[in-house]
């Protein structure tokens, strides 16, 4: 459809819903405009907006059947009532209902009873029409996940009325610290989500660290000794479907407790567009600001993004890593030694010493010379 049909179909279908005065008493959104949105605000189903233009079409052209067979005006109501039972046989049995009454209902069935703000139910479905309209435009969409440290504790020394009490308190503080168009959610808990539209991964990691600054200012959290852990993830740079930027920002949830509780950590980007190969290399690790090795470790999974490896000491995340791989074919790479400057981006704890993801700063250009060598690695798809 080109501009000038959409530009023509979109003027006709404001002018059937400014027909009906009451929809605009009732504040149902016109802007920021879409076709599927605007659907979606008076059937309450999910379409794709290539979906929407043709309903919306359809719905005209069968606005003029109904005048024609009525001889008066349609309204936007009738108007879908008649196109969903009758023409397209979505709806079956569609209730009438006030839409002020519906409004304040639907509203309530979103609310979290406890802290006022909107529940999980309504975070699944804000989210996912965030993401879809996001995705659809190209805009970058960020979570926030955070959890209240020690919450356990409080509730067992302090009891359960005051454990409310903190959970009332942090989701004030946490709604008054975002955008208008930002949206925190209950996600279960003590924990929170909070959906970021159009915010990049800087964005979304300054707002958790605004946060947690407001939280280390007020008098009753400092009284208290109540601190949280945050985790931040963006799309499409550390995810590439909605269920995973909620999985990347959880596991940046998990390093932030694994690390020392009271921080913020951001997901590392998505690392799935880099081949990884089984390469078993050793490696010396230089900890920044030291000079004495950790020595005898060996690589797992190697790629031009970054490289796992098991280690008996314990290092923080994001701390950055000088690393020298010691046992490179000279013949593939022109060196036997290559140093590579990383990151830590993600660390499990096992028996005996610890698991770590870490990204490479500045990919050394003969490690990437040794990856694209041909026949001399297990590719690992």
């Amino acid at each position: 459809m080109t501009q000038q049909e959409s530009d023509s179909l979109r003027e006709c279908v404001l002018g059937l819903v400014a027909r009906d005065a009451n929809v605009l008493k009732a504040n149902v959104s016109l802007e920021p405009f879409s076709f599927s949105g605007l659907l979606e605000t008076f059937v309450h189903l999910d379409f794709t907006e290539d979906e929407a233009i043709l309903h919306w079409k359809r719905i005209l052209e069968n606005v003029g059947v109904l005048e024609g067979k009525l001889g008066r005006k349609v309204g936007i109501h009738l108007a879908m009532v008649d196109y969903f039972t009758g023409v397209d046989h979505i709806m079956d049995s569609p209730m009438l209902v006030e839409l002020r009454v519906f409004r304040q209902t639907e509203r309530l069935a979103m609310i979290d009873g406890l802290t006022g703000i909107f529940n999980r139910r309504y975070m699944d479905i804000i989210l996912k029409k965030e993401f879809n309209r996001c995705d659809r435009y190209g805009k970058s969409l960020s979570v926030c996940i955070i959890d209240i440290d020690n919450f356990k504790n409080v509730n067992d020394t302090k009891g359960h009325l005051f454990g409310d009490t903190v959970l009332r308190e942090i989701a004030e503080l946490i709604k008054v610290s975002m955008r208008e168009e930002d949206i925190v959610c209950r996600y279960g808990g003590e924990e929170f989500l909070a959906i970021l539209p159009e915010t990049n991964a800087l964005g979304a990691h300054t707002l958790a660290e605004r946060i947690r600054a407001a939280l280390k200012k007020d008098p009753f959290f400092v009284e208290h000794g109540i601190t949280f852990s945050a985790g931040t993830a963006t799309y499409p740079v550390s995810a590439v479907d909605m269920v995973g930027l909620v999985q990347s920002a959880d596991r940046a949830l998990y390093q932030a407790k694994f690390s020392g509780k009271d921080r913020v950590v951001s997901a590392a980007p998505e690392r799935r567009k880099f081949g990884r190969y089984q390469h078993s290399w050793g490696l010396d690790i230089y900890p920044e600001n030291e000079t004495r090795p950790i020595r005898g470790v060996t690589t797992q999974n190697v790629s031009l993004g970054g490289i796992q490896f098991d280690c008996p000491t314990k290092y923080p995340v994001d701390a950055c890593l000088n690393l020298i791989f010691t046992n490179l074919e000279p013949e593939a790479t022109g060196q036997s030694r290559v140093k590579a400057l990383a990151r830590i981006t993600w660390i499990k704890r096992h028996t005996g010493g610890y698991s770590y993801g870490v990204s490479f700063l500045d990919p050394p250009e003969t490690l990437e010379a040794k990856l694209k060598v041909p026949d001399t690695v297990g590719y690992l798809a």
